[in-house]
């Protein structure tokens, strides 16, 4: 279906314990560690066309989880998240260096 090709393509689990999507043509790459109480916490990154591109951060904690791969799915979900809220205020210019601030 033409124009849709904003949406979320098809997640990618790699060898290196990682995530990857994209999501309205920004690739989203999800890894996670353990914190020094053992929880495990996504790390969340982001870029279009291998520039990163910086994600809001709108959660004044980090949620924690008690495996790997449950870390991995929230990290996904809210770098999906977070990028639609970019979205909403100049994805398209600030992916590609030319936003007004």
């Amino acid at each position: 279906m033409a124009g849709t090709d904003f949406r979320s393509t098809d997640l990618e689990t790699h060898s290196d314990g990682t995530m990857s999507v994209k999501h309205r043509g920004v690739d989203i790459v999800v890894s996670a560690k353990q914190n020094d109480r053992g929880a495990w916490v996504a790390l969340i990154e982001a870029s279009v066309e291998g520039r990163p591109l910086p994600l809001p951060d709108v959660e004044p904690v980090t949620p924690e989880w008690t495996t790997h791969a449950e870390a991995l799915r929230d990290g996904v979900e809210r770098g999906c998240y977070l990028v639609e809220r970019t979205a909403g205020h100049g994805l398209e210019d600030s992916a590609h260096g030319s936003g007004a601030s």
